[in-house]
C-alpha cells in the first residue's frame, strides 16, 4: 500500500483543513460572548449615562426593534490573562453577522474599520466580521468591547437578509477565526460572485445564440433571467453603493417581477406556447409591482415584497406544471435516439428549474419567519440551476443541429431516390416513344414496300417472257413479303411458323432431289414467335437449306424441331461430304455461317455447326421464346 500513502496524506490534510476551517476542532482560549448592554444612541462612543438595556445575543432588530433604524451601542466584557503561556498568540473579534455596518472599540479606543455608519450605510450583511485586537490595547484582566452597529429597519428592506442585527461575538485566536471567515466568505461571497460572473458570460452567449435561429428566440428570456439575477446580486460585489438606501431597495425589489416574466416566458415558449393575454399580464404585473414598491418605500416594503414574492413563486410553480403538461402533449412516443435525448434534456431542464424554485421557496419561508439565515440557498442554487439551463440550451442547439442534419440527409436520400425514379420513368417513356416512332416507321416502310415494290415485282413475275427473270422476281417478292412481315411486328403462332418452314424446306430439298425428313415437336405447341424472330429463323433455315443444296452433295436431310423448357430447338443434319479441309476448321468463314450465327445472336439464341470431311454437317439452332 506504499503507493497510496501520498494520496492518503493529501486527503487527510484536506479533511483536517476543512474541519479546522469550519471551527469544529476545539481551540484554546476561544470565548463566546452572549451577554451585552445595549443603548440606542448616535454618539461617537458608548454613552456612559444613557439608559442601558441588558440583552442576550444574538439581537435581531426585526424582533427587538422592528421599526427602528439608526445606531445601537453594545458593550461586552471579556477577560484576558497576560500570564497565559499562549498570550502572545494574536487575538481577534469574530461576528458571524453584524448587519449592516459595525465600528469596534477596545477599552474605549477605536479600532481601524472601513465603511460608513451614516445613510447610505455600508452593506456588510453577507460576510462575517473579523477584527484583530492589538495586544497593546488589551488589559490583563477585564476588557471592554464596544460595538457601534448601524442598520435599517426590516420594513424598509426588500429581504430579510439585510435586516439589522448582531450575532453572538467570539473572541479567540486570530488564525483560527480567520480560517472560519475564509470558509464562510467562500460560500457566501466568493462562490456566488464567481457564479454571477459566469452567469453574465452565459447570458451574453444566450443572447447571441437567440439571434441565430428563430427557433432559439426563447433563449433571450433565459439571458434576461441570468442578467436579472446578476443585478439582484450586486450587493455581493459592492458594499458601498452611491445610491440612497430607499431607492436601492426599490430597484432591487423591482427586479423580481422581471425575473418571473423571463422565467415564465422561457419555460412556455421553449414548448412553442405563447398567449397574448399572458404576455400582457406579465408586463402589467411588472409595472404594478414596481409602482407599489415605489409608493410604499420605507413604510411597508418588506411586507409588500414578501406578498409579491409569494405570488411569483406560485406563478413559477404553475408555469413548471404547464411546461410538463405541454411537453407530454407535444412529444409522441418514439424510439428515435435523438428524440429520446431531446426528451431527457427537457426533463433535466424541469429538474433544474424545480431545484431553483425550491431554493427560492426555502429562502422565502425563512424570510417569513423574520430570521436572517447565515447563508441564502438561492445565492448558490439559482445561479447553478441557470448555468445548467444555459449548458442544456447549448446542448439543445447541438442536438437540434444533429436532428436537422439527419433530416437533411434523409431528404437528400429521398430526393436521390425520386430523381432516380424520374430518370427511370423518363428512360422508359423515351423507349416507349422510340418504339412507337419506330413501329410507325416500320409500318410505313412495310406499306411502301408492299404497295410499290411488291406490285412491281408481281408485274414482272406475270409479264416477263424469261423464266430466269420471272424466277428471280418471284424470289425477290418472297423476300420482300418476309421483310414486310417482320416490319409489321405481328406475332406468329409457332405452329403456323412450323407449317411454313416445313412446306418451304421440303419443297426446296425435293426440287434438288434430296430426300427431306421433317420431325415436328412431340408435344402440343402453344407458343408464339415475335415477328423479328420469325423472320430471322426463316432466313437461317433458308441459308442452311441453300448450303445443303449448293455445297454438301447430300442425298438425305433430317430437320428435327422440339421444345426444351422455354427454348425452341431446330436441328438440320445432312449426309453430305461436310466442310472442306481448306477452310482449316474455321466454319464462320464459309457458306454464310457468320450471318446465321449473327442472326441467332440477335434473338439472344445461338447457332452451332458440327462438321467434318465425309461426316456430313449438323446445324443446331436454339431460340428462347
Amino acid at each position: 500500500m506504499k503507493h497510496n500513502s501520498p494520496t492518503l496524506r493529501w486527503l487527510t490534510r484536506l479533511v483536517l483543513w476543512m474541519v479546522m476551517s469550519t471551527g469544529l476542532l476545539p481551540a484554546a482560549r476561544s470565548l463566546t460572548l452572549e451577554q451585552a448592554q445595549a443603548v440606542v444612541s448616535q454618539a461617537a462612543a458608548f454613552p456612559e449615562q444613557g439608559p442601558v438595556q441588558e440583552i442576550t445575543l444574538p439581537d435581531y432588530w426585526g424582533d427587538s426593534r422592528p421599526d427602528f433604524q439608526g445606531r445601537v451601542w453594545y458593550r461586552l466584557h471579556f477577560t484576558h490573562s497576560a500570564g497565559d503561556t499562549r498570550s502572545h498568540e494574536p487575538l481577534a473579534v469574530y461576528m458571524a453577522q453584524a448587519c449592516s455596518q459595525v465600528q469596534v472599540r477596545l477599552n474605549r479606543r477605536d479600532l481601524p474599520a472601513t465603511g460608513r455608519l451614516d445613510d447610505p450605510i455600508s452593506d456588510h450583511c453577507n460576510a462575517p466580521f473579523l477584527v484583530a485586537l492589538p495586544p497593546d490595547l488589551l488589559n490583563d484582566g477585564d476588557n471592554l468591547l464596544d460595538l457601534n452597529l448601524a442598520g435599517y429597519s426590516r420594513q424598509s428592506l426588500h429581504a430579510t437578509a439585510q435586516t439589522a442585527g448582531l450575532s453572538s461575538v467570539e473572541v479567540g485566536p486570530y488564525d483560527r477565526l480567520a480560517h472560519r471567515r475564509a470558509w464562510f466568505d467562500f460560500w457566501q461571497i466568493q462562490l456566488p460572485q464567481a457564479l454571477c460572473a459566469m452567469l453574465t458570460i452565459m447570458a451574453i452567449a444566450m443572447a447571441l445564440l437567440s439571434q441565430t435561429d428563430r427557433r432559439e428566440r426563447p433563449l433571450i428570456f433565459l439571458s434576461g433571467l441570468m442578467l436579472c439575477w446578476t443585478l439582484e446580486s450586486v450587493p455581493l460585489w459592492v458594499s458601498d453603493l452611491a445610491m440612497p438606501h430607499a431607492l436601492l431597495e426599490v430597484v432591487l425589489a423591482s427586479i423580481a417581477p422581471l425575473m418571473i416574466l423571463c422565467a415564465v416566458q422561457f419555460l412556455l415558449r421553449m414548448q412553442g406556447w405563447q398567449h397574448p393575454g399572458l404576455d400582457t399580464f406579465l408586463i402589467v404585473q411588472c409595472v404594478l409591482a414596481s409602482a407599489s414598491f415605489w409608493l410604499v418605500r420605507d413604510n411597508r416594503l418588506f411586507l409588500l415584497s414578501s406578498l409579491w414574492d409569494t405570488l411569483f413563486v406560485v406563478e413559477l410553480v404553475l408555469s413548471l406544471g404547464l411546461y410538463v403538461w405541454l411537453r407530454k402533449e407535444a412529444t409522441p412516443p418514439s424510439d428515435s435516439t435523438l428524440t429520446a435525448a431531446n426528451s431527457a434534456q427537457a426533463s433535466f431542464s424541469v429538474i433544474l428549474m424545480g431545484l431553483a424554485t425550491l431554493t427560492v421557496l426555502i429562502d422565502l419561508l425563512l424570510q417569513l419567519t423574520h430570521k436572517p439565515a447565515w447563508m441564502s440557498l438561492a445565492t448558490v442554487g439559482v445561479p447553478l440551476a441557470l448555468l445548467g439551463l444555459g449548458m442544456q440550451a447549448i446542448r439543445g442547439v447541438a442536438l437540434s443541429r444533429r436532428i436537422a442534419e439527419a433530416e437533411v440527409l434523409g431528404l437528400q436520400t429521398e430526393m436521390s431516390e425520386r430523381i432516380a425514379e424520374v430518370e427511370r420513368e423518363y428512360s422508359a417513356m423515351a423507349e416507349r416513344k422510340l418504339e412507337q416512332v419506330t413501329e410507325r416507321e416500320r409500318k410505313r416502310i412495310a406499306a411502301d414496300l408492299h404497295d410499290d415494290l411488291g406490285a412491281k415485282l408481281l408485274t414482272i413475275v406475270h409479264t416477263s417472257e424469261s423464266d430466269r427473270i420471272s424466277s428471280l422476281a418471284r424470289e425477290a417478292l418472297e423476300e420482300m413479303r418476309l421483310s414486310v412481315r417482320g416490319l409489321t411486328g405481328k406475332p406468329v403462332h409457332l405452329l403456323d411458323a412450323l407449317g411454313d418452314w416445313r412446306a418451304e424446306v421440303v419443297s426446296r430439298l425435293s426440287q434438288a432431289n434430296i430426300l427431306a425428313e421433317w420431325k415436328s415437336p412431340a408435344e402440343e405447341v402453344s407458343h408464339t414467335l415475335q415477328a423479328r424472330a420469325y423472320v430471322q429463323t426463316t432466313r437461317i433455315l433458308r441459308e442452311a437449306v441453300s448450303n445443303i443444296i449448293k455445297h454438301s452433295g447430300a442425298t438425305h436431310c433430317i430437320v428435327a424441331c422440339g421444345m426444351q423448357g422455354s427454348d425452341f430447338h431446330v436441328s438440320i443434319q445432312d449426309n453430305g461430304h461436310g466442310i472442306p479441309m481448306e477452310l482449316d476448321g474455321r466454319l464462320d468463314r464459309g457458306h454464310g455461317m457468320a450471318s446465321m450465327k449473327s442472326r441467332a445472336k440477335q434473338m439472344q439464341g445461338q447457332c452451332l455447326v458440327e462438321s467434318g470431311p465425309g461426316l456430313g454437317t449438323v446445324i443446331r439452332l436454339t431460340i428462347p421464346l
